[in-house]
């Protein structure tokens, strides 16, 4: 399962939240995911001061990488 960090904004608002998908996702699924964010509370707009006069709204999704090193054999010991 892989995380991703989706933020919207547009319009004079913003938002941000994490959410997981299966494989890497599709327009379509971030789409769906983001309008589930925003019916059940999890994803919340909030005001922003400064904002171009666009009729738009924006979505962006990056991948939330683990830093976390799994075990290796190297050597013929497991670091």
């Amino acid at each position: 399962m892989k995380k991703f960090n989706i933020r919207l904004f547009g319009r004079g608002a913003w938002g941000k939240c994490e959410v997981s998908f299966d494989k890497d996702p599709t327009v379509k699924m971030v789409e769906d995911k983001v309008a589930q964010c925003l019916k059940s509370g999890v994803l919340r707009l909030q005001r922003e001061r400064f904002y171009h006069n666009v009729k738009r709204l924006t979505t962006t999704y990056e991948e939330v990488l683990d830093n976390k090193k799994e075990k290796e054999n190297i050597l013929g010991t497991w670091v």
